[in-house]
């Protein structure tokens, strides 16, 4: 879908949300099939570079990383798929969305793309499936950033996260979604929004505006695991690992983080002041920087 009138294009975008990037990039629409399900990926080009790869979160889509695909298109191959139930990528036919669905997913994913030494950044529903996949594969990673997710929350994951809930389910035009989505996140201009909106949306049969999204995710469990088998799963992972939080979420405790500082020896984590739950979007360069930190560290 083009930038619809009055948004952003995805570069101005950036732009003034203080992204550095040097190229005026954008990706290239490619499919392959995973267990059965058409998985629809974002190609941003530069083969020869080191991969690395990101997991958008629950209700989101590749989309969500064109900011941080921006940031480090330069020094990545930067590959991002829609998972399983999001965006242009096939619904599970059992309405699977748990870590038995999304692990494997990933697994077949870089498996059939021939990845090796990936950097691989997650968020939310991504970041847990990040952590799953990461405790497995461990050998196949460089480095693994962690946005707003561990492997225990303080809340209600659905009901203290999942602003979707607070939206129509429906709307009878794009502009009813736009105003309803500011009002809940002032955080992005109405011209953003309709920006990335543009790639969250699509009008149905009916005339509706909705969610690119299975509707089976408003009630899906996207973990399925145990808070206490998730614990053991990351006890493997041996790549280096950092951990960002936004200010305003308050979905992960500090005794969470400490206790993955000493599960995962060298764990690194840091607090982005400003943001939410959708630390990527709401504060974009603090959080590119503190990768860029990180990486050079590593």
């Amino acid at each position: 879908m083009t930038t619809p009138q009055g948004g952003m294009t995805l570069h101005n975008a950036a732009r003034a949300m203080g992204v550095i990037f040097t190229t005026d990039a954008s990706p290239e629409d490619r499919e392959v099939q995973v267990n059965g399900i058409n998985i629809h990926y974002l190609d941003w080009g530069n083969d020869d570079k080191p991969p690395m790869l990101l997991l958008h979160g629950r209700t989101n889509s590749a989309h969500t990383w064109d900011f941080t695909s921006l940031a480090f298109h330069d020094n990545f191959h930067v590959i991002v798929p829609d998972q399983r139930g999001h965006g242009d990528s096939g619904w599970a036919p059992d309405a699977d969305y748990g870590l038995d669905g999304l692990v494997p997913d990933i697994e077949g994913f870089v498996s059939v793309l021939g990845l090796k030494d990936v950097t691989l950044i997650g968020h939310s529903m991504g970041g847990r499936a990040a952590l799953a996949y990461a405790s497995q594969n461990t050998d196949l990673l460089k480095a693994l950033v962690v946005l707003d997710m561990a492997p225990q929350v303080e809340r209600d994951e659905v009901d203290s996260i999942a602003g979707w809930r607070r939206l129509p389910a429906e709307t009878d035009s794009f502009e009813e979604f736009v105003e309803a989505a500011h009002n809940l996140n002032p955080r992005r201009t109405v011209e953003q929004l309709r920006g990335s909106l543009a790639h969250q949306l699509r009008q149905y049969e009916n005339g509706k505006w909705s969610w690119k999204w299975d509707p089976a995710l408003r009630q899906a469990d996207t973990s399925g695991w145990t808070t206490e088998r998730l614990w053991d799963a990351v006890s493997n992972i041996r790549c280096p690992v950092l951990m960002v939080r936004g200010g305003d979420s308050g979905l992960i405790s500090d005794a969470t983080i400490e206790r993955m500082k000493k599960t995962v020896p060298g764990t690194q984590a840091l607090v982005i002041e400003g943001a939410g739950h959708q630390v990527a979007g709401d504060k974009p360069a603090l959080v590119q920087q503190a990768m860029r930190d990180f990486f050079a560290a590593i």
